[in-house]
């Protein structure tokens, strides 16, 4: 009877010790969101009402709900701070959560260059003909839910018609959420082969050499608040004008191809700030399976993943990692669908290259020192919520490697299935949280080095 007394009085001692320093949230007040419904702000913090959180986590709770928030990219700014009162309910935190919202119609009528990054553009000659212009119109945060509308409509080098949506979450209280995307696209130049391990452009004055009409709708889920899975369909068609040299560029050398994709992605998300990233980490991995048809078809598995740590190891200083891999069982894809390096992947001093590949990998490795953190005050602006402009500039010094294979047997195209390599130092400006500019100078394994300019972020 002494020993189970002995036990019950242990228990009542720890249980005692370990909810001592643990107090209930009694309020979340909210104010600045004139459009944005609070559902979808408190949906993203780590700290609900009612529920008990030790005082020794509540200030990393609080930083990392800020996180979350802006995040979402629906405010220029945000602050969350919290107290501790006695009152009725007896002692708890009351959390105060202050918000600038953005402006979330955007008319944009445009200008921009066509060429897959301002360096290789420049290499011809910033020739104007290589641009697009048009509007984009980018409907943010409808319905105060966080939906988004986007409408391109674009001409020029390009053409381009598309309409997408996306809806995080189907309503108030599910983790279920819809993507879709229908876009029609042309081009006055197809980016049709490699060789020298540089891309060839075939253009002969007439319009439209190669069309591609695209739909997508992918559902997802949140599964715990840092994790998302993603279920989707794709289907494109693309079409060469006659006048085009056939090669391989769709399968069986055929001037059309229909391609019918289904994947399953995972994503794990702790970045501090999704377009800059300084703490925190991302991990992804898809697998996909495909089918390309024209006279008959050719399947494709595919598996590709990145993983991301991003570590703050001073006030100032701050490291990045990234590695991405991706597979394709079929060693024979077309020429559209072996794009692997040089595209969406760069390898930082190999601006100017492409490498195709149905096999390969990426890495990044970087440190930062952050220079600058002043935030402006541009009285000019008539739009109040946009009169402080947050800067943050970071020097950085980084290392870059990759690698991709595939069956080309061109004997100029020497990159293939060769390890690569850069080192570089760069300087990155980031405005409102969310827009970014590179400025870099990298030295590649071949020698060759230069300054690069870039409009996103390379980890």
């Amino acid at each position: 009877m002494t020993y189970r007394l002995s036990i019950l009085g242990f228990f009542v001692l720890f249980a005692t010790l370990l909810f001592a320093a643990s107090i209930p949230v009694h309020r979340i007040s909210i104010s600045g969101n004139d459009q944005t419904k609070n559902f979808v702000v408190l949906r993203e913090m780590l700290v609900k009402v009612d529920s008990i959180y030790p005082e020794s986590q509540i200030e990393e709770l609080i930083k990392t709900s800020t996180d979350r928030v802006l995040n979402l990219n629906l405010f220029n700014q945000v602050k969350i701070d919290y107290t501790i009162a006695e009152s009725d309910q007896g002692r708890g935190y009351n959390v105060v959560v202050v918000l600038v919202e953005k402006w979330y119609a955007w008319p944009i009528p445009f200008v921009e260059f066509s060429d897959r990054n301002f360096n290789v553009w420049g290499d011809l000659d910033f020739d104007p003909e290589r641009t697009n212009y048009g509007l984009y119109v980018f409907n943010y945060n409808l319905f105060g839910r966080n939906h988004t509308l986007k409408t391109q409509l674009k001409t020029g080098y390009n053409t381009n018609l598309g309409l997408e949506y996306r809806i995080p979450f189907l309503s108030r209280n599910t983790q279920w959420g819809l993507n879709t995307m229908v876009k029609y696209a042309s081009q006055n130049e197809v980016w049709y082969e490699t060789k020298n391990d540089s891309l060839q452009f075939f253009r002969n004055g007439q319009k439209n050499l190669i069309r591609n009409t695209q739909a997508r709708v992918e559902l997802t889920k949140r599964i715990t608040p840092f994790t998302t899975v993603r279920y989707g369909m794709n289907f494109e068609h693309g079409q060469l004008d006659t006048s085009v040299p056939i090669n391989d560029y769709f399968i069986n050398s055929q001037r059309f191809q229909r391609k019918y994709e289904v994947y399953f992605k995972i994503e794990f998300n702790q970045r501090n700030n999704i377009y800059f990233p300084t703490e925190g980490k991302y991990g992804s991995v898809s697998f996909g399976a495909n089918t390309w048809q024209n006279k008959n078809r050719q399947f494709n598995g595919s598996i590709e993943s990145r993983l991301q740590q991003f570590h703050e190891l001073s006030h100032r200083w701050s490291s990045a990692l990234s590695v991405y891999f991706q597979y394709n069982t079929n060693k024979n894809a077309p020429y559209s669908d072996r794009k692997l390096l040089g595209y969406n992947e760069v390898v930082r001093g190999y601006e100017h290259y492409v490498i195709d590949g149905t096999l390969g990998w990426k890495t990044n490795a970087a440190i930062r020192y952050h220079l600058i953190n002043n935030d402006l005050i541009l009285n000019i602006i008539p739009i109040e919520n946009y009169k402080k402009l947050p800067v943050n500039i970071y020097a950085e010094g980084y290392i870059d490697g990759g690698y991709a294979t595939s069956n080309d047997t061109r004997s100029s195209n020497q990159l293939n299935q060769q390890p690569i390599y850069s080192i570089g130092l760069g300087l990155n400006t980031l405005f409102y949280n969310d827009r970014l500019l590179r400025l870099e100078y990298s030295l590649n394994s071949l020698g060759k080095g230069g300054l690069f300019l870039h409009f996103k972020k390379a980890i």
